[in-house]
């Protein structure tokens, strides 16, 4: 199994409409992806104002499908478009796990 998480810090003062859109850009890729299951998280300790998405897959050939399939989505780069002043510039940290 294979595990996307991408995080984003909110921009100051931004945290409530930020974790909107990001319920929002989460239901709407589920909607339209319903082979995958996204989940929205947001920090409660640590590094605060933080949002994080989670995917599981099968497998890294899954994974770039997801992905290639998202950066095909034309809906999803509008809801992107919505999102450029409710984080900080730079702060997008993506890792990919791998199960054990």
């Amino acid at each position: 199994m294979i595990r996307f998480q991408r995080s984003i810090r909110t921009a100051r003062g931004r945290g409530l409409e930020a974790t909107k859109w990001a319920k929002k850009v989460t239901e709407y890729i589920n909607g339209k992806r319903p082979e995958t299951s996204v989940q929205v998280f947001s920090t409660r300790f640590g590094d605060i104002g933080t949002i994080v998405w989670q995917v599981d897959v099968d497998d890294l050939a899954a994974l770039d499908k997801f992905q290639q399939g998202l950066n095909a989505d034309e809906g999803y780069w509008n809801l992107l478009k919505k999102s450029y002043d409710l984080f900080a510039e730079g702060s997008v940290h993506d890792t990919v796990f791998e199960s054990a």
